[in-house]
Formats: C-alpha cells, sequence, structure tokens
C-alpha cells in the first residue's frame, strides 16, 4: 500500500513538472500595458488556431500570428474579440484561404496584416462592417484578383499595400471610392505599361503617395502624358511607345556638347542593334516598342540602387 501511494505521488510530480515545462514552451504569450491600455496576444509557430485563440482574454486589443502552418482561417475565428481588437497580424503564417465569415465582428479593427502567406484572392466578404480599417497590408503573396466590392467597403483605408504579387489588373477607377487613401504599394506585380501608367495617374489625381520601383525614374510617366497629349496615340498603343523612346533619344542628344555629338552620330544603327539584339527570338509577336519597354525598366531597376550606392561619395550631405 504504501508502495502503491509513493508511485502515485511520483507520477502526480511528474504531471506537474509535465504541465510547468509545457507552460515556459507555450507558443503564445499575453503581453498587457497599462499605460497603453492595450492587451497583445502574440503566438508564433502554430499549426492550430482555435485551440490557442481560446486561450486569449476577451479584451485583446492586438493578435500577433507569425511563422505557423494554418493553411484555412475558419469563420467566427476572432468575433469574441470584436469589441476590442485593434490590430490583427496573421502574417507569414502559411495562409491560402479565409472563410467568407473569417473577420466577422471586427467593428473596431484599424489593421490587418496579411502580407507573406499563400493567398490567391481577395474577396469582399472579408471587410463586411470593417469601416474602421485604416491599414490593409496584403503584400509578398499570390494574389491575381482583388473584388471590386472592397474598395465600396473600406471607407476609411489610408493605407493599402498589395505589392509583389501576381496582379495584372485592378480597375483602378474604383481607387475613388478610398477617399482617405494617403499610401499605396503596388510594385512587383506583373502590371503592363500602359496599366502601371493609368493606375499611377490615379492615384496621383487622388494626391496618394505611390512609391514604384519603376516610378523612382520619375519622367516615365511625364512623358506618357506628353505623348498622349499631343496626339501621338491612347494607351496602350505601340504610337504612345515610340514617341517616349524619340523623346528619351532626343533629349539625351540635345544634352550633349558639339563635340559629343559629332562623336555619338552612329549611335541611331547602334540602337537599333542593341534592340535587335536584347528580343527573345522564342518569344512569337515580340516586337521592338516590347524590347525597348523592357529595356527602359531594366533601367529604372538599375538606376535608383546606383545613385544610393553614390551618395557616401557625394559632396552634398
Amino acid at each position: 500500500m504504501k508502495r502503491l501511494l509513493l508511485v502515485c505521488a511520483f507520477c502526480a510530480l511528474l504531471e506537474a513538472a509535465s504541465s510547468s515545462v509545457a507552460a515556459a514552451v507555450s507558443p503564445c504569450a499575453i503581453i498587457t500595458s497599462r499605460r497603453a491600455n492595450t492587451v497583445t496576444y502574440r503566438c508564433a509557430q502554430l499549426t492550430t488556431l482555435q485551440k490557442y485563440l481560446n486561450k486569449a482574454r476577451s479584451n485583446t486589443t492586438t493578435i500577433v500570428i507569425s511563422e505557423s502552418k494554418l493553411p484555412n482561417i475558419a469563420g467566427h475565428s476572432f468575433a469574441r474579440f470584436g469589441a476590442t481588437l485593434v490590430v490583427l497580424d496573421l502574417h507569414e503564417s502559411g495562409i491560402e484561404t479565409c472563410d467568407a465569415a473569417a473577420f466577422v465582428g471586427l467593428t473596431k479593427l484599424e489593421k490587418l496584416m496579411l502580407w507573406g502567406n499563400k493567398l490567391a484572392s481577395v474577396p469582399g466578404d472579408w471587410f463586411v462592417n470593417m469601416h474602421s480599417l485604416k491599414t490593409l497590408d496584403l503584400s509578398f503573396n499570390f494574389i491575381r484578383g482583388i473584388d471590386y466590392t472592397v474598395f465600396q467597403m473600406l471607407p476609411s483605408l489610408e493605407n493599402f499595400y498589395f505589392d509583389y504579387n501576381q496582379l495584372r489588373y485592378i480597375d483602378y477607377n474604383m481607387f475613388a471610392y478610398l477617399g482617405n487613401l494617403k499610401k499605396v504599394k503596388f510594385s512587383k506585380n506583373p502590371w503592363s505599361w500602359a496599366y502601371r501608367a493609368r493606375l499611377t495617374w490615379q492615384l496621383e489625381n487622388q494626391k496618394v503617395e505611390a512609391s514604384d520601383v519603376w516610378e523612382d525614374w520619375n519622367w516615365m510617366n511625364v512623358v506618357i502624358k506628353d505623348c498622349i497629349e499631343s496626339g501621338r496615340g491612347e494607351l496602350p498603343s505601340d504610337n504612345v511607345l515610340d514617341c517616349i523612346v524619340e523623346k528619351l533619344l532626343t533629349f539625351t542628344y540635345e544634352t550633349f556638347s558639339e563635340q559629343e555629338r559629332s562623336s555619338v552620330a552612329g549611335c541611331g544603327e547602334q540602337a537599333r542593334r542593341l534592340v535587335r539584339c536584347m528580343r527573345p527570338t522564342n518569344v512569337t509577336g515580340n516586337s521592338d516598342y516590347g524590347t525597348v519597354r523592357r529595356i527602359l525598366e531594366d533601367y529604372s531597376a538599375v538606376l535608383p540602387p546606383l545613385q544610393r550606392a553614390l551618395i557616401p561619395f557625394s559632396s552634398r550631405r
């Protein structure tokens, strides 16, 4: 009998010790700040969601989940935090899909961060009654489409990031619904040059900051506008591209001194040879204009880093 009691006591100690170890290595932590009046629930390396969300306080103001494997976010996952949740950050968590009601009830939410996942589309039903949202970050996904109703449902949106995706088209007219928009990131999507120009002009008209790798070469949009307004063509006509290249070469030639002009007299033919050499032979229907566009895009990507690299050697501080 005494031996049995000892065994039971030993087992109880083992169980208590294992519980203590499990608590020590919990993937989630609660961080409170009385000064800021915030409650943050932070988790990493999760493979299931609801089990750990049940351990969060109902008055949580920020939820951060990262470096996890959560292929789907189920409906009503965060509904019980609706009265207090301001920030929901689900970055780099392997998310492929979110159910229609995944974010239902989050009427106080101001930031939704979904960057670094595997999302392919963004439906409008994610944002029902999410009128307080100010920042939406969809960067670094595989998104091919954003439902046009998203724009109509986010009147308070100020920051919209959807760079590094697979988007070829968004109805740029829909941005007019975002009357409070201040900043957009849209680079590293496979936009056509004509669509990129239209989207940029729409954002410029709304006075939205829209920094982009291509736009670091600021003259391009100005020249496109000049070519269209002078009657040389409409987007995406090749005539506009022809006009752009012509103006670029003319500007470059006019900045040369007379001696430099004589030394580059044969550059026209050399430029044509460069275009022919750059054009891939295995792409059907490819044109010189398309090749020139790619050359210009390559320059626009290369020049800014070179300029930044030269800053330490500049005489200006």
